[in-house]
């Protein structure tokens, strides 16, 4: 499978379509957006990127293209791919529209959506 690129805009539902066709798992990357988001919708533009480092103080330092863009984070890719592989052991037809739902209520709530 193709690699995500880092530093490249990609539309979450686009994303998310990506991870599952593909069958990505890798999770080392996060997910980063141009204004603090409190909601995934599937128009939300997201870049990949390396986790920040922290630091001696335990300050959290983002990349660079972080920084330099004035981007925020959105998701660490380890909780983002949790998320999505949750949703998808309980529901493996699950929509994007389902998968946006799942994130969201991870989101809200520190929790795993329950598909019944």
């Amino acid at each position: 499978m193709k690699e995500l690129e880092y530093m490249t805009p990609y539309r979450l539902e686009d994303l998310i379509i990506k991870i599952v066709q593909e069958g990505y798992i890798k999770d080392n990357f996060c997910l980063y957006t141009k204004e603090y988001e409190a909601i995934a919708t599937l128009e939300l533009t997201c870049y990949l990127e390396r986790y920040p480092e922290v630091s001696d103080d335990d300050e959290e330092v983002y990349p660079d293209y972080v920084e330099q863009n004035e981007l925020e984070l959105f998701f660490y890719g380890d909780q983002f791919m949790d998320v999505l592989r949750s949703a998808l052991n309980q529901k493996p037809s699950a929509t994007v529209d389902e998968l946006i739902s799942a994130l969201n209520y991870y989101l809200e709530n520190d929790a795993f959506i329950t598909f019944s």
